[in-house]
């Protein structure tokens, strides 16, 4: 899980900032976002030496968005206001302020943000190159660290984990007897069992093995380590590596803006994503009912409410097709309209 960044605050609202947090912390929500944006306000009110309140109107926010004109996204200008605004909310509430400075400021909306699909294809030559890799290399060691990789990034799209999720997998999360993984609490402070795949858990088991059989580790401690040094898995180097791969074999390209949509660039979380799209493509494939498979596709990725699952069903020319087909089914045949004589 994401740790919460550190409450060291040191502007003259660092007291409030910390009341509000835990405010929201009492309230069930998450604090990590709202915490490192009004970090970002904190330390802009400190190098400008403002101290009074009545400077934290409008005008701030427009001065902060210019100090980082250059690396700012309408979307990031978004929400730092939501953020303040909640924030300032809290003061008002608390009887610390007259009025919300920041109720009535207008708040662009972000483009329109189409993400990146991985196509079956695409997804296999990703993994076929690395498994050609771990074939090629005489080296053990780096045999090893290939078919690790191997194992890392098919375990991502085959059971739909968050990257911070497999990078914490232990030997002991994982039961060859039962076929499950035990993935500890994470976003949404939530834990869960999910059955794994034959050919996960023959990944895995093949890793363990290699691992006794080269290092004399036991099967014990973290499943994904960088060898021999021991370290685990970190999301800079695995993300990094995942895109290098992408450009070698032509699949990666740059996040651009057309006609009013931005369309992501493909990275490693959208393995997360290919997986809930190809499940569901799957499900029109099978002829299942899928609005009963939904809530069991939420549950397995570990979300609180369904809503969260949708973001991550982008419809694909595949799934518009499949939709467009089993509608043709149910309703192309309109018994009743042969009743009608007039029709």
């Amino acid at each position: 899980m994401e740790k919460s960044p550190a409450r060291d605050y040191q502007s003259f609202l660092a007291d409030w900032i910390g009341d509000y947090l835990d405010y929201l912390d009492h309230l069930g929500s998450s604090t990590m976002r709202p915490a490192r944006e009004l970090r970002r306000i904190d330390r802009f009110l400190v190098e400008n030496h403002i101290h009074d309140l009545q400077e934290c109107d409008n005008r701030l926010l427009i001065r902060l968005a210019d100090c980082y004109r250059d690396q700012l996204s309408p979307g990031t200008l978004r929400l730092w206001a939501c953020t303040f605004r909640g924030f300032c909310r809290f003061l008002v509430r608390q009887g610390y302020m007259t009025e919300n400075p920041l109720a009535s400021l207008p708040v662009s909306k972000p483009h329109s943000y189409r993400p990146y699909v991985f196509s079956p294809a695409e997804l296999h030559r990703f993994f076929d190159y690395l498994h050609q890799q771990s074939a090629r290399f005489v080296n053990p060691l780096a045999a090893y660290r290939f078919r690790s990789l191997y194992a890392f990034y098919h375990l991502l799209y085959a059971c739909g984990l968050r990257l911070s999720e497999a990078i914490r997998l232990t030997a002991a999360d994982y039961s060859p007897a039962h076929s499950t993984l035990f993935i500890q609490p994470s976003k949404f402070h939530k834990d869960r069992l999910i059955p794994a795949g034959r050919k996960v858990c023959a990944n895995l088991e093949r890793l363990l093995s290699l691992r006794q059989h080269l290092f004399g580790m036991p099967a014990e401690g973290r499943l994904f380590l960088l060898l021999p040094q021991r370290r685990p898995y970190h999301k800079r180097t695995v993300s990094g590596y995942f895109q290098t791969v992408l450009q070698r074999l032509g699949i990666y390209r740059p996040r651009i803006t057309y006609q009013g949509c931005t369309h992501g660039t493909p990275h490693l979380h959208e393995l997360r994503r290919a997986f809930a799209v190809h499940r569901l493509l799957k499900w029109y494939h099978e002829q299942a009912n899928v609005d009963a498979k939904l809530p069991l596709l939420a549950t397995y990725m570990g979300h609180s409410r369904f809503e969260h699952t949708k973001t991550y069903l982008t419809l694909t020319q595949q799934l518009l097709a499949e939709a467009g087909r089993r509608f043709a089914r149910r309703f192309d045949r309109l018994d009743w309209l042969t009743d009608d004589p007039e029709l």
